[in-house]
């Protein structure tokens, strides 16, 4: 797995974020990929959920849209979003987002963990997680936006039994485990509203949250640090291909 970085230099105006929305951001990712490798992009689109790629916008200190983070779960996935921002870093061509011009200027490939070494992580009973984009949870008719620990770790659960190489199981009931025996211990989160498109707004939280295992197997610890390494890639939560649930790890 990889993150792609796609950094973007405006033509005229700075692209103020106002008038960007989460599914403007989706329908461009797919506009530059299909200009790229029309089958390739077709085959991520129609892909079946979970799909092998997450997304975050990148945005500057004063609200400015400065580039898209690409996480990359599969390596032909990988290898579409490289060969599209490498194509239109080399030919200049314009792009647009919210009637707004630019370039994608640089394109930067970071490594991830290998399915082997996130197998490998180390056991403990402790994890921090910063939500650093909106996040919520499907629940009944509507959405739950509280980081309760069965399900932010179920995303990367799908994630995992959906990519992961056969023979790389979690534990059985490692679920059930969690919802029993994780708590949170401490938090500082707030919930914000951004737009899905013109009509649309979706809630959610961002912000800090430390989990705690009370009790658990080696094998269930072990998974439980595999699964908040992935979450980092595939995030957490609803709609994370829009640029919601975004986390990054707290060191501890």
């Amino acid at each position: 797995m990889q993150h792609i970085t796609y950094h973007f230099s405006p033509i005229d105006q700075p692209l103020n974020g106002r008038f960007i929305h989460a599914k403007g951001l989706h329908g461009f990712l797919f506009n530059i990929t299909g200009q790229t490798d029309r089958e390739k992009s077709d085959w991520l689109h129609q892909h079946p959920t979970p799909r092998p790629f997450t997304l975050v916008p990148l945005y500057s200190a004063d609200g400015y849209l400065a580039g898209m983070r690409l996480s990359a779960l599969t390596e032909q996935a990988a290898s579409l979003f490289q060969r599209t921002g490498d194509w239109f870093n080399k030919t200049r061509r314009p792009c647009q987002l919210g009637g707004q011009e630019f370039i994608i200027s640089e394109t930067r490939c970071t490594p991830g963990p290998s399915w082997q070494q996130l197998a490998l992580t180390e056991p403990g009973n402790q994890v921090g997680l910063r939500f650093i984009s909106p996040t919520s949870f499907r629940q009944g008719p509507g959405h739950l936006p509280l980081p309760l620990p069965g399900n932010v770790f179920q995303s990367p659960i799908r994630i995992w039994e959906a990519f992961a190489p056969p023979m790389m199981t979690l534990p059985p009931g490692w679920l059930d485990w969690c919802n029993r025996d994780v708590f949170i211990t401490q938090h500082n989160i707030e919930t914000v509203q951004v737009n899905i498109d013109q009509k649309e707004q979706f809630t959610g939280f961002v912000g800090e949250v430390w989990f705690e295992a009370y009790r658990g197997s080696e094998m269930n610890l072990r998974a439980w640090q595999a699964l908040a390494d992935l979450a980092t890639f595939c995030g957490v939560g609803h709609k994370t291909t829009m640029g919601m649930g975004a986390v990054e790890r707290i060191s501890s």
